[in-house]
Parts: C-alpha cells; structure tokens; sequence
C-alpha cells in the first residue's frame, strides 16, 4: 500500500476533495494573468502603445488599470497587464537616447545608488556615457 493511499471511507473521500481542491487552485493561480503592481513600485511599461519599455513608478491603481509616471515626467494609465517589473541591473541590455537624439543600444556597466543615474557603454563604438533612466529604455 502506497503512503499516499488512505484506504478509509470518509478519510479517502477528505483526501481525494482535498487533493482535487490543490489541483484546481494550482490551475487558477499558473493561468491567472499577472497582478496589476502596487503603488509605488518601479516597472517598465510602453508608452502610447510602443513595443519598447520606459522606466517609471506606479502613482496609481484601479481596478485592472494602473497610472504610471515615467522617469521623463510624463504620465500615462495602462493595463496593469502591459506593465512588467522594472529589472535592469549591471550587464542588462538596453537603448539610450544620445546627444544627437537617436537611440542606440548600449549595456549597464554601473548603477548609482538612487537606482535613476546609470553608466552605460554604447555597443556600436564602446563609449562609455553617465546618462539617467529617463533616457532609456528597454524591448
């Protein structure tokens, strides 16, 4: 007889209620979508519909929409669906706006403390820049 087995009327009824209540919340929880992000929270999210992600903060939640203030200043509502985890840390791969107003891709060599100010390297040339989150952005 197997340890998983209890072979006892009612007891084998609770276990099999009880194995079939696991299964179905296990189900419920791995097809849910993800949950809006809480307010305050640092995220990427597009703006306006774009396939790229730009750094800002929850400011607001409702419901399944939540109102994001990009670190650049503008402020949008979105799904909270559209809107992932902001997870940039040394070696991510990202794009910076440079001087002449085009981005390119570079990769974070450093972070400052705040979490806004970054070093980056260009990947086209290897020029290392100082720049902030507000000038970035990520796919």
């Amino acid at each position: 007889m197997s340890g998983a087995m209890i072979d006892q009327g009612s007891q084998a009824l609770h276990f099999t209620g009880l194995r079939n209540f696991l299964l179905t919340t296990a189900l419920a929880l791995t097809s849910a979508p993800a949950m809006a992000q809480n307010v305050g929270d640092w995220v990427l999210s597009p703006w306006q519909g774009s396939s790229v992600l730009y750094p800002g903060v929850v400011v607001a939640r409702s419901g399944s929409s939540v109102t994001i203030q990009f670190d650049d200043g503008d402020v949008e509502t979105r799904m909270a669906h559209t809107v992932q985890p902001y997870d940039w840390r040394k070696g991510s791969k990202i794009a910076c706006q440079w001087s002449d107003g085009e981005w390119y891709r570079a990769t974070i060599t450093a972070m400052g403390s705040d979490g806004y100010a970054l070093q980056i390297r260009y990947d086209d040339d290897g020029a290392l820049e100082n720049t902030s989150t507000s000038r970035c952005r990520t796919r």
